[in-house]
């Protein structure tokens, strides 16, 4: 009897135990790991000029494509070059930016109407360093220019990231620039992955949340509902103001002037945007 009993004793320990270390297990297996983002600091203001860009203005040269400067306190940064060195060494000249201020480049992605101006920049700025996505930079074919491809979104300068890639395709990569009092400033090429799955990425990788996306939205020709979701995402991930250019198309633009005023940004070759906690 007795022997029986201390058998039942032992029985119910170890089923006891079991339970407890499946118990265990589930719980270590429900545990969710926040994505570890990347600290890059901040800036105190962003000046950001549209060099190449096909909505016109007066007095500088149009061309299908898109060039953006961010100057920081720090450092001056060209995003994408547009199609033409002529065109961009032109508007440069126009806007009085000297080429020697830029301290690197940041190409979007591989297409003609955003790498087209890297040959001027070779000729101006031999070595300079120049961020592009991973996998591209045999098909750019720029000679002369210090070539690092990204794959992971990374700091490149303080408060500065380039936004690892995202394939479209083709693979596209972004500039994310984190502005004190404001939050992130994304300049984006062509959109082919999705304006919002880029903010998204760069809201989720820096732990930041968005203030400006400004850049080329991949939009000409989306239809109206399109357009709205897209307007409607960029907000609900925070974002303020939204400048689409380049290839957006003018339905998106058209939305944005006539419902979300506070949001629209009109901008075009030549436009100058202020950034920084006391300026819009």
């Amino acid at each position: 009897m007795r022997t029986k009993l201390k058998f039942l004793i032992v029985a119910v320990i170890l089923i006891s135990l079991s339970a407890g270390a499946l118990m265990l297990g589930g719980q270590r297996g429900e545990v969710k790991t926040e994505a570890k983002t990347i600290q890059i600091g901040s800036v105190e203001e962003v000046k950001l000029i549209v060099v190449v860009d096909n909505y016109p203005d007066s007095g500088l040269k149009t061309a299908w494509g898109l060039s953006i400067l961010a100057k920081t306190p720090k450092n001056t940064i060209l995003f994408d070059t547009g199609p033409d060195p002529n065109v961009l060494r032109d508007n440069l000249k126009k806007l009085k930016v000297d080429p020697s201020e830029i301290d690197f480049v940041v190409i979007s992605h591989e297409h003609w109407d955003h790498v087209g101006g890297l040959s001027y920049i070779a000729k101006v700025r031999p070595g300079l360093k120049v961020y592009v996505p991973k996998g591209a930079a045999g098909r750019i074919g720029v000679h002369g220019l210090d070539i690092e491809e990204v794959g992971e979104t990374m700091k490149v300068a303080e408060g500065v990231a380039v936004i690892g890639w995202l394939y479209g395709p083709p693979a596209e990569e972004a500039l994310a620039i984190n502005v004190e009092g404001r939050g992130l400033v994304i300049l984006v090429g062509c959109s082919h992955p999705g304006v919002a799955n880029i903010v998204a990425k760069a809201k989720n990788d820096l732990g930041v949340k968005p203030y400006l996306v400004l850049g080329g939205f991949h939009m000409r020709g989306a239809s109206e509902l399109t357009c709205r979701e897209t307007v409607k995402r960029l907000i609900e991930l925070g974002t303020e103001r939204i400048a689409p250019i380049h290839c957006s198309g003018d339905m998106i633009r058209s939305i944005l002037e006539r419902e979300y005023s506070r949001n629209w940004l009109k901008c075009h070759v030549g436009s100058v945007i202020n950034v920084s906690a006391s300026a819009p």
